[in-house]
């Protein structure tokens, strides 16, 4: 079934949605037609199903039914801000993967990377985390942060479980059903010694996610794989 996005709150049942032209495109590419069953999400929760119709000349969806979806367990990435385009992909891919908040960290090797992800780039990697829904059929779209330094990462507020990815930690702990989750991921070359001190002193436990040094895109999606199979083996015991 195919699925495309609309804005929070304006899918109701009997209501019809104009599609945008971002997602009408996407509709024409899937060379859909008329009286197909179509999926609308707004990525706060709603599902939407309904009927593709031409509407003056454009797609339009008329909603049959709306379901509403919980929220899914808290689980935060923050990952270093390193190459835009990479850490793109990693906010795309971390929407499919579950991560319901993803945080770009400024660290001290970030801050050395000409490409590295600006306040400039949000727009595009938001649209791509959003964009991804489509593609994995997830009802909440994760929250893209600005770039935050490191210092304020540790200050704030992080509940349930902490996680550090690191070549040098252990097996990853158990995990509840419903139990926040913060991942911390280093930028292409790893947080310094003193920057890995404070996250321990942070609560972070070391977790190891295999025999390599991943680079920090990979190991972003790797630990968020780990933590959804851990979190499967606590809710069947």
């Amino acid at each position: 079934m195919i699925a495309v996005l609309a804005r929070a709150g304006g899918i109701a049942p009997g209501a019809r949605l104009v599609l945008d032209a971002e997602e009408a495109r996407h509709v024409e590419v899937r060379r859909a037609k008329g009286g197909e069953a179509v999926t609308v999400l707004d990525g706060a929760g709603t599902r939407g199903f309904g009927r593709l119709v031409r509407h003056d000349e454009r797609f339009a969806v008329d909603v049959e039914r709306v379901t509403q979806e919980p929220r899914p367990p808290a689980v935060t990435l923050a990952v270093g801000a390193g190459d835009r385009d990479r850490f793109a992909l990693v906010a795309e891919q971390a929407a499919q993967f579950g991560a319901t908040r993803i945080i770009p960290v400024e660290s001290e090797h970030t801050r050395a990377v000409a490409t590295r992800l600006r306040d400039s780039h949000l727009d595009r990697v938001r649209r791509r985390s959003r964009e991804a829904l489509k593609q994995c059929g997830g009802a909440w779209e994760p929250e893209v942060t600005a770039p935050t330094a490191l210092e304020l990462v540790f200050s704030a507020l992080l509940p349930g479980a902490r996680w550090l990815t690191d070549h040098a930690g252990g097996e990853a702990p158990s995990l509840s059903a419903e139990a926040p989750l913060t991942i911390l991921v280093g930028p292409e070359g790893g947080f310094t010694a003193a920057e890995r001190e404070l996250a321990l002193q942070a609560g972070f436990v070391p977790v190891r996610l295999g025999p390599h040094i991943l680079r920090f895109d990979t190991a972003a999606l790797a630990a968020l794989s780990t933590a959804w199979q851990v979190r499967q083996r606590g809710a069947h015991g």
